[in-house]
């Protein structure tokens, strides 16, 4: 999109039905036609709408119910736009997965009474989440393989770089109270529940109780627009119950089958649904 300048803009991904809404300040149009391209693959036909004068609104549908992520920057002062097609597969083979292990080095996180450290249960637990997926046929990229400092930053940006199918970033949890516990999983964009949604009843299978499934999450991982992505605290390492549980490498390697499989029913959930949100169900019985 030419502009005279470059203008603030503001991006939203919707769903029901699935669509990226774009709202650039300090346009209007001065046209009364898009041209649709042929052989589109991810875009429906793209409208736009001027809400206030000096807001220039424009909707781009997605064909499926699913969004996989875009992109906005400006070359000079065009406005590029660009969405991510669905996997060409939607399984865990050869799918690209970012996995982060949270904190790490002089980054220690949250630590318990006994000296647990988050730096040091979130690598065991994705050292074991990668073994699983790769085994499952997926590439793994990952922030950090040992304990070395990586700014919350430099991670957003090698993943942004990397530019992976979806991402995945381990935590554990704390509290001032030693009463709270349970497992919960973050995500910050509504389009991307499913995902975070998915991880968490299959975490929930461990036993762990549960903490919660939360949106609209401002934590810096959760930030990117380029792909679906999930924050998982594991459960609370400020619990005793919880920390003796989150120590047990056992119990690591449960938590690390039970993400795979989260990941597994997500994909699972987005084969069933065709264009527009539409449920594809098998013919029935004669």
């Amino acid at each position: 999109m030419p502009l005279e300048a470059r203008l603030p803009y503001r991006s939203q991904l919707l769903t029901n039905p699935t669509r990226l809404v774009v709202d650039i300040f300090g346009a209007t149009s001065n046209t009364n036609w898009i041209t649709q391209r042929d052989g589109l693959r991810e875009l429906g036909n793209v409208y736009y709408e001027q809400p206030q004068p000096d807001i220039f609104r424009l909707v781009l549908p997605l064909r499926h119910a699913q969004a996989w992520g875009y992109s906005i920057d400006y070359r000079g002062t065009t406005l590029r736009i660009r969405v991510k097609r669905p996997p060409a597969r939607l399984s865990l083979k050869g799918l690209t997965i970012g996995l982060d292990a949270g904190h790490g080095g002089t980054n220690v996180g949250a630590a318990s009474a006994k000296g647990s450290q988050e730096k040091v249960l979130t690598l065991a637990i994705a050292q074991k989440l990668r073994q699983e997926l790769e085994k499952a046929g997926a590439r793994v990229l990952m922030t950090r393989e040992t304990d070395v400092t990586v700014e919350n930053g430099s991670r957003v940006l090698l993943m942004r770089q990397l530019n992976p199918d979806l991402l995945l970033s381990i935590h554990v949890n704390s509290s001032g109270s030693a009463t709270v516990q349970g497992t919960s999983t973050y995500y910050r964009y509504v389009a991307y529940r499913p995902l975070a949604l998915a991880i968490y009843n299959e975490v929930r299978k461990t036993g762990l109780k549960g903490f919660g499934n939360v949106g609209s999450f401002n934590f810096n991982l959760n930030g990117a627009t380029e792909y679906p992505n999930a924050l998982i605290e594991t459960a609370f390492v400020s619990n005793p119950e919880d920390e003796k549980r989150l120590t047990d490498p056992a119990f690591q390697q449960q938590l690390a089958e039970r993400i795979k499989d989260g990941v597994e029913e997500f994909l699972k959930s987005t084969r069933a649904k065709g264009p527009r949100g539409w449920l594809l169900r098998e013919p029935a019985a004669n």
